[in-house]
């Protein structure tokens, strides 16, 4: 088996195209290396790519890379060390070669469901704060199938706040709220930022990319977001466990299910 970590090192950093335009489902990339991990399963190299990594809180995107009869079946994608490995299953044809520009089409289905779910999660950040009435951090986060969730350090909500919580939530998403992505230096991020959980844990970085849904909060996000909050669907919450300290709330939108 190949040692993905050392192996990864010898490429540049991959151009990451869901960044800019998360609505891209398909673009043009040429191979700069491609490795054998066993039987048809190989690790492949991209210059650029429109396929989000797992990691972030985002399952990987899954879909195909193409070169005439040769099609690959993405089945996950590594984020290692800034250089993204498609690992990838040869279903038809030849296996491609270095050099080559291939063709990378997502599966915009799965895709535009976990933009929905990520938009959602960042809306039940500014909820959760809403209604208990100050900054709750979050220790983790699943913005994807089959069951999403997102963790805030305090005590579990009664059902009287969740029903508040759900109800600021819808409240967002039918407003209709535009969201947008800014991309500022490490100076420039306290200003870019508000209403953000967990600010004290942010890694160093030069540069920060910063999620902003309008009115409602800015929040440093390298995800996959819709362009409007009414995209995303109603919310709901389906159900909260206590997790020592903190508590998971499960949630989901419509027609994820």
């Amino acid at each position: 088996m190949v040692d993905i970590r050392e192996w990864a090192k010898a490429f540049p950093k991959t151009v990451k195209l869901y960044l800019s335009d998360p609505y891209l489902r398909w673009a043009k990339a040429k191979v700069l290396g491609i490795v054998r991990e066993r039987g048809p399963k190989f690790y492949v190299v991209l210059n650029e790519s429109i396929f989000h990594p797992r990691g972030g809180g985002q399952p990987s995107d899954v879909g195909f890379i193409k070169l005439g009869e040769s099609v690959l079946e993405v089945r996950k994608v590594l984020d290692v060390g800034g250089v993204l490995a498609h690992y990838s299953r040869l279903v038809e044809g030849e296996e491609v070669g270095v050099g080559d520009v291939v063709s990378c089409e997502l599966d915009w289905g799965l895709r535009y469901t976990v933009m929905k779910l990520h938009t959602a999660g960042h809306i039940l950040d500014y909820a959760v704060q809403a209604v208990y009435g100050r900054a709750v951090d979050t220790l983790g986060a699943f913005h994807g199938l089959p069951n999403p969730y997102v963790e805030y350090v305090a005590e579990p909500p009664t059902q009287g706040m969740l029903r508040e919580i759900e109800e600021v939530a819808n409240r967002v998403v039918q407003e209709g709220r535009p969201v947008r992505f800014l991309t500022v230096p490490k100076e420039e991020l306290p200003k870019a930022v508000f209403n953000a959980p967990n600010l004290a844990r942010i890694p160093e970085a030069n540069e920060y990319r910063v999620v902003v849904i309008e009115g409602v909060n800015g929040i440093p996000c390298t995800g996959t977001h819709v362009r409007n909050t009414k995209e995303v669907g109603r919310v709901s919450v389906t159900d909260v466990v206590r997790k020592g300290k903190y508590f998971r709330l499960h949630y989901t939108v419509e027609n994820t299910q």
